[in-house]
């Protein structure tokens, strides 16, 4: 077995679990944001998004009223085994949203 690669990060990632309000300004009810930084997100879906699919993610962040809007690109997808019918999407946002980072290095998000 070949160890496991360590990858450098450019900026700290956090885990949370958000439902997506919508999605590309479809209502999405059964989407989340798992994983989230000032560069980008992880959402798991019901619904395959292929890469370089441009996408626009509605969430509510914790202590916030209204949603943030989160926009980037699709850069990759991957079913998820365990739960058949599901996928996680990586999203890489067109600027970085240094608010996130703010709000999860003070333990609001």
């Amino acid at each position: 077995m070949m160890p496991r690669k360590r990858i450098d990060r450019r900026v700290r990632r956090f885990a949370v679990r958000l439902p997506v309000q919508e999605l590309n300004g479809r209502p999405e009810p059964d989407a989340w944001v798992v994983d989230l930084s000032s560069l980008g997100a992880c959402l798991e879906t019901a619904t395959p998004l292929t890469p370089r699919l441009p996408l626009r993610v509605s969430v509510v962040l914790p202590g916030q009223a209204s949603p943030t809007l989160l926009s980037g690109q699709v850069v990759w997808q991957r079913p998820l085994t365990h739960r058949p019918g599901r996928f996680h999407l990586g999203l890489r946002f067109f600027r970085p949203n240094w608010e996130i980072d703010r709000l999860a290095r003070t333990g609001k998000l």
